[in-house]
């Protein structure tokens, strides 16, 4: 009994340490094509399968930290629907990820203003 208890433990751990080595090769992947990629993009593994999570500033950002993803041995499947790009609407002033709020607010200026 002592004995399969320890062969499941064992097998659990050595997933786990799987995931673990997979997460830490997709990182340096990201880091090592473009450092910013590795500080924007949070990398998780679960059960071999890859999920990219954070903000980049363009689609092709998205589409190179998936390819650099699947080149890493190991990784089944990968899920990015949590990855994504900096949207800004019109009109408003576009700010940094995590930026800190600031009381300085300009209000708008107009062409009467001019005068």
């Amino acid at each position: 009994m002592k004995l399969h208890s320890f062969q499941h433990y064992s097998h659990d751990l050595e997933a786990v340490m799987h995931d673990t080595w997979i997460t830490a090769r997709v990182k340096s992947a990201l880091a090592l094509a473009k450092p910013t990629l590795g500080l924007q993009i949070h990398v998780k593994t679960l059960g071999s399968t890859v999920t990219l999570s954070g903000r980049v500033n363009t689609h092709k950002q998205c589409e190179q930290a998936v390819a650099l993803a699947r080149t890493v041995p190991g990784v089944v499947e990968i899920d990015a629907r949590d990855l994504l790009t900096h949207v800004f609407t019109p009109g408003s002033v576009p700010t940094a990820p995590n930026a800190e709020e600031t009381a300085e607010r300009r209000p708008p200026t107009s062409a009467k203003d001019d005068k």
